[in-house]
């Protein structure tokens, strides 16, 4: 999960972390993936979700999420 002002909303950062992950012997969820591009849009002044989209997509990134750490 990540965002970015950018038009990539993390997914390099993201691909950058994985053999640093692996190296440290975690156990990653790799069920979902989550990217906010242009998050000044997303977000409003008080960093409060705003875009309804997005709000889906987190609501859906989390489910899976709680069900793998739930295992």
């Amino acid at each position: 999960m990540g965002a970015s002002p950018g038009g990539f909303g993390t997914i390099l950062s993201q691909n950058a972390w994985l053999p640093v992950l692996r190296t440290l012997g975690t156990n990653p969820w790799f069920g979902g993936r989550l990217l906010v591009s242009r998050a000044q849009t997303v977000f409003d002044e008080h960093g409060s979700l705003k875009d309804e989209a997005i709000r889906k997509q987190l609501e859906q990134f989390l489910h899976g999420f709680v069900q793998f750490v739930q295992v």
